[in-house]
């Protein structure tokens, strides 16, 4: 059966092998998730609200992804579990990467999980259960979730040196704005950097893919990613500087 399937899709055996391990557990994570929506009763959802001006093309995207989060929300999912399957989807990628060393699949995967891990916020909002937790906790497993992205690829490749940049850059880019927050009220979308996580997601599964073709394409792909991680470290920190500096002016003025 396996080398009807392997000749079906026209593969080699380890991209054959990755293909079936990757749909049987998440499909196996999907029947949990309804086995749980099944045996725990429904809560009340507050209505669903957002803004009231939007073009067609926002409206019709709109309709579609709560639709798709209503669909999922009827088996009675919590926005947290969404958060939490996505962590073992990026995890359960990385670990094939480890035993079949594909970076096309490894690249088309990592965006497949990245893209259902966005579904926790769309189920927030359309279920009204939005909550300060929730969102904490969807940005303490997007850490989680680029570490161990980048230490599967730095045991593979063995670019440990432009993986320890890419991951420090990160890390920081994410950090100089947290940490701003501490000081004074932010606005969480009004940090248009180059290179903030979906941005880095999409280049790194840009440069796994094309590096199955092009020897040099994912190397060069890191190293440019660390280099941009980086300066848009730099640049919230010369934002946060703008925003900091003065409020303590406002500080030192009023003592």
């Amino acid at each position: 059966m396996f080398e009807a399937f392997r000749t079906f899709i026209r593969a080699d055996a380890a991209t054959a092998g990755f293909i079936l391990v990757y749909a049987g557990v998440l499909i196996a994570l999907l029947a949990l998730s309804l086995v749980y929506g099944l045996a725990v009763p429904k809560r009340e959802r507050k209505p669903a609200s957002g803004p009231a001006t939007l073009s067609p093309m926002q409206r019709r995207a709109r309709a579609a992804a709560y639709g798709f989060a209503h669909g999922v929300a009827s088996l009675n999912v919590t926005p947290n579990q969404i958060t939490v399957i996505g962590l073992l989807l990026v995890m359960l990628n990385c670990g094939l990467y480890l035993v079949y060393r594909d970076p096309f699949m490894f690249g088309t995967g990592l965006i497949a999980a990245y893209l259902f891990d966005t579904l926790d916020g769309v189920m927030a909002r359309a279920q009204g259960t939005s909550s300060r937790f929730g969102g904490y906790l969807d940005a303490v497993i997007d850490r989680y979730q680029e570490v161990v992205t980048y230490l599967a690829i730095g045991w593979v490749t063995g670019l440990w040196l432009p993986v320890f940049l890419l991951t420090t850059g990160s890390m920081l880019t994410s950090y100089n704005k947290a940490r701003t927050a501490i000081e004074i009220p932010i606005d969480n979308k009004g940090w248009p950097d180059l290179l903030a996580k979906p941005t880095r997601t999409f280049f790194l599964g840009v440069a796994l893919i094309g590096g199955n073709s092009v020897p040099w394409f994912l190397p060069g792909g890191l190293w440019v990613l660390a280099a941009l991680t980086h300066l848009t470290a730099l640049h919230r920190f010369g934002r946060a500087y703008l925003m900091l500096r003065p409020q303590g002016r406002q500080q030192d003025t009023a003592g």
